[in-house]
């Protein structure tokens, strides 16, 4: 009992002091120390003394209470922040801090020197730096782990740091220029680094991002656009210099879809788009001059930059017209058709060929207007026959039908002859010779040069019939001469020229310039001039009757035999040539 008495005394002794103490302080304006010691006097519960006093001096110094309970919640959450490394609670403390700070320090506000007094008695500003310092020398870090691990997903330590409040560090432009030295040597680097791996992509992405959420946090970056602009030119002009223009076209378009946003006035992105520009042109160059494989090469590197599909496809079509046997399969173990031809924009194709594999094999391929291409084959030519030449006949040839021509060895004469009708669906074969030479005459009739077989040692002429050629003779060759000469050429063909005395059916009389000549065939004659196609065959006797009486001169003899008769009885018979005529033309 006595001890509880003693320190109930004591309890009130010092209540009774504190409230003496407080009103002192309260009296000199000491309000914070004042209004400390009226909450000690108040929490004392051993004497009621002064109640109302205290209470009446408490709710006037309820400002300053408020202040320091505020000051204090704060102060707690930052060092709870700091203890667990949770920043963004120690931006909510902050932030706190800051609201109250604006709520009291107000010009000519009552509060202002006692929050100063009080922030100042609790050591906020030294205990936020040291915080935000602790927080600093930890996210200073995360680069240099992120370098290290080649890690780039969390940058959060950025705006982490940028949020933090300048003046703790310095100047706000000391803080700008620490933190930009550590992010330009971060973000470089990291640039550098993926690159490096040949990422090219994944860098101009990752630098795209950069520039955007640095444009988030309204902080300017421009190391990032710079760095990005070397490293693309370099990697650009490496590129070009090792003539790898796949390469070149696929970095420049990923270069200009980082750049037509972050940097469209770059000079990077004007050589890219000059280098594209100079390759377009030299594949036109090149298809115009025949380097088809260099111009197709050109723009499937292209491609990585733009779709040139198109411009593929007509360069194919070109090669195809000017090289038309790439209609054709190509052979996998490196052999090549050995006799080729082909054009353009006939027999109802865009492009067509007609050429023999290594087996002897015909192949015609062609190709429509719609691009879709046909290949028909034949094998009637023998496998092991030595092909000299092959074409695509002219005259045989129809509008819509091609025929194609083929030479090769004969054991028999000096070449053989085959020739094929490439129909709709098929190629058909239309003849074959085995002769010296093969004619082929505008009127579609064949003249086939000694021939083996029928019309041998001749020129046989062959004329057609539907889809093949039939033997109609042989061709009368003639020698031309003079009609006075024709007894000279017994049983040969000869040509010449007389003049017709007088009209007649079946045989008349001509003559030549010094002697007749008997003419017989199945024509029609004319009186006048005419050209005669013959054979002198024999002699005949013809009656000769005088112009003048008396004696007369004869004018003409009747052979080469025979002179000129002077003096002779007016009439009589002479010996004439006769000739059995196979054409005459008047």
């Amino acid at each position: 009992m006595i001890p509880l008495l003693i320190y109930k005394g004591i309890g009130i002794s010092q209540k009774l002091s504190t409230i003496d103490q407080a009103e002192a302080l309260y009296e000199e304006q000491n309000l914070i120390d004042a209004e400390t010691l009226f909450q000690k006097a108040r929490s004392n519960k051993t004497i009621q003394y002064k109640e109302e006093l205290v209470s009446s001096r408490l709710e006037e110094l309820a400002p300053i209470t408020a202040m320091k309970e505020n000051l204090s919640g704060v102060l707690d959450q930052a060092s709870a922040a700091a203890g667990r490394g949770d920043f963004e609670r120690l931006m909510d403390a902050y932030a706190g801090l800051q609201e109250i700070r604006s709520s009291y320090m107000t010009p000519e506000g009552p509060y202002s020197e006692y929050y100063k007094q009080i922030s100042e008695h609790y050591g906020i500003s030294q205990s936020f730096m040291d915080y935000f310092k602790q927080f600093r020398t930890v996210l200073l870090e995360e680069p240099k782990r992120n370098l290290e691990k080649g890690h780039y997903d969390d940058e959060s330590f950025k705006w982490k740091l940028l949020r933090m409040p300048a003046h703790f560090f310095g100047t706000e432009q000391e803080w700008l220029d620490q933190l930009n030295a550590v992010f330009q040597q971060y973000d470089e680097t990291k640039l550098e680094r993926i690159i490096a791996s040949g990422y090219v992509e994944a860098m101009l992405q990752n630098a795209s991002s950069m520039v955007k959420q640095y444009e988030a946090h309204e902080h300017d970056a421009p190391w990032v656009i710079a760095k990005t602009n070397e490293l693309m030119d370099s990697l650009l002009k490496q590129d070009w210099d090792n003539k790898d223009y796949a390469a070149f076209a696929l970095h420049s378009r990923q270069f200009e879809t980082f750049a037509s946003s972050a940097s469209p006035r770059s000079k990077v992105l004007a050589y890219a788009k000059d280098g594209i520009a100079k390759l377009l042109r030299s594949a036109k160059r090149s298809t115009a001059s025949g380097n088809y494989q260099e111009a197709i090469d050109l723009y499937r590197a292209l491609g990585n930059y733009q779709d040139t599909k198109a411009e593929i496809r007509a360069t194919e079509l070109a090669w195809v017209a000017a090289d038309p046997v790439r209609l054709l399969p190509v052979y996998g173990d490196g052999e090549s058709y050995r006799h080729v031809a082909g054009g353009t924009k006939k027999f109802g194709s865009s492009v067509y060929v007609a050429a023999i594999d290594a087996g002897n094999q015909l192949l015609f391929g062609r190709m429509n207007s719609e691009e879709g291409v046909q290949i028909l084959s034949n094998r009637d030519l023998d496998v092991h026959a030595q092909i000299h030449s092959l074409r695509i006949d002219p005259v045989l040839s129809t509008s819509s039908i091609p025929v194609v021509v083929i030479e090769a060895d004969s054991a028999a004469r000096e070449a053989s002859y085959m020739a094929f009708e490439v129909l709709e669906d098929r190629i058909q074969l239309l003849f074959s010779f085995e002769a010296d030479d093969l004619i082929v005459e505008n009127d579609d009739t064949l003249h086939v040069v000694n021939p083996h077989g029928e019309g041998e040692g001749e020129t046989a002429i062959y004329v057609r019939y539907g889809d093949h050629f039939e033997f109609t003779g042989v061709k009368q060759t003639y020698v031309d001469i003079s009609a006075d000469d024709v007894a000279f050429y017994p049983g040969t063909l000869v040509r010449f020229t007389s003049t017709i005395t007088s009209p007649g059916t079946g045989e008349v009389l001509a003559f030549g310039q010094n002697s007749y000549i008997m003419l017989q065939g199945d024509f029609t004659f004319y009186e006048g001039k005419a050209t005669v196609t013959g054979r002198f065959t024999h002699y005949t006797e013809h009656y000769m009757e005088s112009q003048e009486s008396g004696t007369t001169e004869e004018q003409y003899t009747s052979s080469p035999d025979d002179s000129i008769i002077v003096g002779q009885p007016a009439g009589r018979f002479i010996r004439i040539p006769v000739v059995k005529v196979e054409s005459v033309n008047q």
